[in-house]
């Protein structure tokens, strides 16, 4: 039966359809909102804290006249505080002595982020080694620091075999000792070192100066040659390359019967 003009079509399924679809268009806006809304995943931290950068007294001072029986001296290390974004959690220290390996001394290997100082320990002649490394919050660990070396010297020359030699001046301390070929014979340390491979000196120069070798052990160092139009106090070095480091007494072998005075002995260390 055919429906008669203008009237009314039939209600059908299109508007249930419609109202379908628009739920589903809800659900999915709101389930792409949810996606973009998700925080991405954290990435792990792996980088190290920046490297400590220390400062180590290279050469020791000699002890004060008043010298009294401390054998030892007490140089302080200190480095710059490390830098990191989960923050640092400690440092390590390790030192080392000519002739050893690196060890970390104390009970504990992390110290304490808010102590940016050591305390070494020397005895006369000695020489000591430092370095240090960071590690932050998520384990992450730096590189080592350059390693910075101290040595203390070798004071009283009182030390020395042959105590004809030194011009002591009362308090266990000495202005210099008198090295020439009248005395017939070489000063040397009542000690071995161990890994010397260098030593620095206070020498005094001048017109009527001489000569002297460094030996250590048997290993010859170098000679000394304190003939100078002045007269005057001077820091000489003289080193081998490390490779040829040796363990012994340091000895002194003048050439010359003028003399040559000195002060103050560094032994430098491997």
């Amino acid at each position: 039966m055919s429906r008669p003009l203008g009237a009314p079509m039939a209600a059908g399924p299109r508007p249930v359809r419609r109202r379908l679809l628009g739920v589903l268009l809800t659900v999915v806006v709101a389930l792409s909102g949810t996606l973009v809304a998700a925080p991405a995943a954290t990435a792990a931290d792996d980088t190290p804290p920046t490297t400590p950068q220390v400062t180590q007294k290279r050469w020791l001072p000699p002890k004060e006249p008043d010298f009294s029986g401390i054998w030892w001296w007490k140089p302080r290390a200190t480095w710059t505080a490390s830098r990191d974004d989960s923050g640092v959690t400690g440092y390590q220290v390790q030192v080392r002595h000519p002739g050893s390996h690196w060890h970390t001394p104390g009970s504990t290997t992390w110290r304490s982020p808010d102590r940016l100082r050591y305390r070494l320990l020397l005895e006369p002649g000695e020489q000591d080694c430092l370095r240090v490394r960071a590690r932050d919050a998520a384990g992450n660990v730096s590189r080592w620091s350059k390693r910075r070396c101290t040595t203390a010297p070798l004071t009283p020359l009182m030390d020395f075999v042959d105590t004809t030699l030194v011009k002591d001046d009362g308090a266990l301390t000495h202005p210099y000792a008198y090295l020439t070929t009248t005395w017939g014979g070489p000063t040397k340390t009542e000690d071995r070192f161990t890994d010397v491979r260098g030593v620095r000196l206070r020498v005094r120069t001048g017109p009527k100066a001489g000569r002297t070798t460094v030996y250590v052990g048997s290993r010859r160092l170098g000679t000394i040659d304190a003939r100078s139009s002045t007269g005057r106090w001077r820091t000489i070095t003289i080193r081998v390359p490390a490779e040829d480091a040796h363990t012994g007494r340091i000895r002194f072998v003048p050439r010359t019967e003028a003399p040559v005075k000195i002060r103050f002995v560094w032994p430098i260390g491997r």
